[in-house]
């Protein structure tokens, strides 16, 4: 899976001989592109190479682990995942189990649910004025449009939905181009901020070992940032393919502080040598990523002016940006951990997974396929840590821990104000107290550790709400203001408009006799009904080369039946109206049902009047064709006999009648006026 996913192509849309890796190529388009079409082809083109090619995969791989999971004593693969939140502590304060941290996710994420829902609320709508038509008022969004290929972070939202565009930029992206910033510099500028709070330098053989940049000699490797401890105490790496802005900046941020971390327990047994939980390595790498970004901390870099004013309005710029990265991600996170551990525990059926997981998608992140999906696809292992087998909660508890630990630490820095900011360069005391939790490793348990740093030694949302709280009224009056629906309706998507149901019959029609309904004759109905509407519309003067591909279905079900769209060839954002599929399919209803040796009863278009189409005619024995010439032929030579022998008798009654010897007519000529017409007219 993980030689798919590092090697998976896409052949960009007006370029069909450019064929993209993920990184940089589609997730510059994913990143920038406001092409909606384009936008279209390349999320549904990473998931047919990678998520498709994955599925019988990706069935092993759950089959697989479950069986290793249970022979280790855990009831699935999602058990033994959350085991690692576990504690042998048999304090009562201190003491977690693996139930509990399911409690607590589903609470915080209810708990964050109305700031995340006042986001949506107001994303949607600057989504609609750059993308008219294709977003409901009142739906979810639509997944290709959220500013990355998963919708897992909507940062690059941000230009679309800054809320005072007047002020100036604190994506400092394009600052960092122009003055000529290099990938190198990110990282040379995070180790001179763990240092300035007291934490270390980074090894020299940190910068000959690393990968920093994508390889230019062909090689063909996995870009997602990673941070390795290679096990010896002194040789700790990043890997990672850097491009120059500001969302990579922080990246970098975040990457060296897993090595921080890994610095600092670097002395303990190697089995301690690790973070209190999975959670507590990838927040310690989120604190630093939040002084990085504050605009104090960047105009001391030089990338903001020296005359910036840090005012309400750019406050609220800030934290828009913060959130579009911070709180977006929470739900996202939640529902696809929250699936897998689903399927791992059993609940979910192999033949319902791509049911189930946008069916969760709509309810719990307000997020919506743009296409139907079939269970021949399987989106999930699209992302890199599904594919790559990582437990994918920590991204959920990490950002919990991580504003636990920036009000403590911002508390021992003596910082006064809102939460948000606060930037810790250059405090040694919060250095201190961070790096006195990071020595202990795993060698206590996490909430022990917890409670070393926060004071507290349970989850908490409270400071990320506060951290936020501002953003937070702002949202909820904006969004009055402008008296948008708060929420989203799970129905509404963007093709159920033109579904026509169809349902199959095989057993009425032929009893035991009936075939099988599989891929193949799934191909072969979308075949038909492509070569209907190509015919269809061909009638209309219109060439549209319709091909199966261009048939979706959805919601199948082993009693055979499923939905069907159909996709304008030129246009695969743009659905064909139900009224010319049924007209189309009307037209040719015959033809299709021929191909399947059904009728109007056993193979139904719902909704749809039957046509009057001739039932199915069965093929004629040869002899029987034989016979029927023989028979025509003797019945010809019959008649022919009959009317010869008629024309004959004509013939032989029409010779001149004898003179009579008495007639006064001497000549012998007939007097026409007294003829008998009689024969002439029975000869007719």
């Amino acid at each position: 899976m993980s030689t798919i996913y590092s090697t998976a192509t896409v052949c960009l849309k007006d370029d069909p001989l450019n064929c993209q890796t993920l990184e940089p190529g589609l997730e510059y388009v994913m990143s920038n592109s406001r092409d909606y079409e384009e936008r279209l082809h390349v999320w549904e083109g990473w998931r047919r190479e990678v998520g498709k090619r994955m599925r019988p995969l990706y069935e092993d791989y759950v089959d697989l682990k479950n069986e290793a999971a249970k022979l280790n004593g855990f009831e699935d693969y999602g058990a033994y995942w959350r085991y690692n939140y576990e504690t042998l502590d048999e304090d009562v304060p201190y003491k977690y189990t693996r139930k509990q941290l399911m409690e607590d996710v589903r609470s915080i994420y209810k708990e964050i649910m109305p700031l995340y829902t006042e986001l949506h609320t107001y994303v949607r709508s600057r989504l609609m004025e750059v993308y008219p038509g294709y977003i409901d008022s009142q739906g979810p969004l639509p997944a290709h449009l959220l500013g990355d290929m998963w919708g897992r972070f909507w940062t690059n939202l941000y230009p679309l939905s800054v809320p005072y565009p007047e002020k100036p930029d604190i994506d400092v992206s394009s600052t960092m181009v122009q003055q000529g910033w290099d990938e190198m510099r990110f990282f040379k500028e995070a180790e001179k901020f763990f240092m300035s709070v007291g934490l270390y330098k980074m090894f020299d053989n940190f910068w000959t070992n690393s990968m920093l940049v994508k390889p230019d000699d062909g090689r063909k490797v996995v870009c997602h940032p990673t941070a390795w401890d290679m096990g010896n105490r002194e040789d700790f790496r990043i890997k990672m393919c850097t491009k120059v802005n500001m969302d990579d900046f922080l990246t970098v941020h975040h990457e060296m502080g897993h090595n921080q971390y890994q610095m600092a327990y670097r002395n303990l047994s190697y089995l301690l040598r690790d973070g209190a939980n999975e959670g507590f390595h990838e927040a310690v790498g989120e604190i630093m990523s939040l002084s990085a970004a504050t605009p104090k901390h960047l105009q001391s870099l030089g990338l903001l002016p020296s005359d910036f004013i840090y005012d309400s309005e750019t406050e609220i710029n800030f934290l828009l940006k913060q959130a579009l990265t911070i709180v977006a991600t929470l739900p996202f996170t939640y529902m696809l951990e929250e699936w897998r551990w689903q399927v791992f525990a059993g609940n979910i059926s192999k033949d319902e997974w791509m049911k189930r997981w946008w069916e969760m998608k709509r309810e719990l992140v307000g997020v919506v396929e743009p296409v139907p999906r079939d269970e021949t696809y399987c989106d999930p292992p699209a992302l890199f840590h599904v594919s790559g087998d990582y437990s994918f909660i920590r991204y959920f508890t990490r950002t919990i821990y991580q504003f636990q630990f920036q009000k403590a630490l911002c508390d021992a820095a003596g910082h006064t104000g809102d939460l948000s900011s606060c930037d810790i360069t250059g405090s040694k005391e919060a250095g201190t107290k961070l790096r006195n939790m990071l020595e202990l490793g795993s060698s206590e348990s996490w909430t022990r550790a917890l409670e070393t740093i926060a004071g507290n030694a349970r989850m908490d949302a409270g400071p990320l709400l506060d951290y936020f709280k501002k953003l937070y009224d702002w949202l909820k009056e904006n969004n009055q203001k402008h008296n948008r629906a708060v929420g989203w309706k799970t129905t509404v998507d963007p093709y159920s408009q033109y579904a026509i149901k169809v349902r199959i019959s095989l057993k009425a029609a032929m009893g035991d006799d009936a075939y099988s309904w599989n891929a193949n004759e799934m191909y072969l109905f979308k075949a038909s009904i492509a070569y209907a509407l190509r015919q269809y519309y061909s009638q209309k003067d219109q060439n549209l080369p319709f091909t199966a591909e261009n048939i979706l279905t959805y919601e199948e079900t082993p009693r055979i039946s499923f939905y069907m769209v159909a996709t304008n060839p030129g246009s695969p954002s743009t659905y064909i109206h139900k009224s010319d599929m049924e007209a189309a399919v009307r037209l040719y209803r015959g033809r299709i049902n021929e191909a399947f040796q059904l009728d109007d009863h056993t193979l139904e278009f719902i909704g749809m009047v039957p046509t009057l189409a001739p039932p199915v005619q069965q093929p004629v024995e040869v002899w029987l064709v034989v016979f029927g010439v023989v028979m025509g032929v003797t019945a010809l030579l019959g008649v022919y006999l009959v009317i010869s022998g008629v024309r004959a008798r004509k013939k032989k009654s029409s010779k001149p009648p004898a003179e009579n010897p008495y007639s006064i007519d001497v000549d012998g000529i007939s007097n026409t006026a007294y003829e008998d017409t009689r024969d002439e007219q029975t000869g007719l």
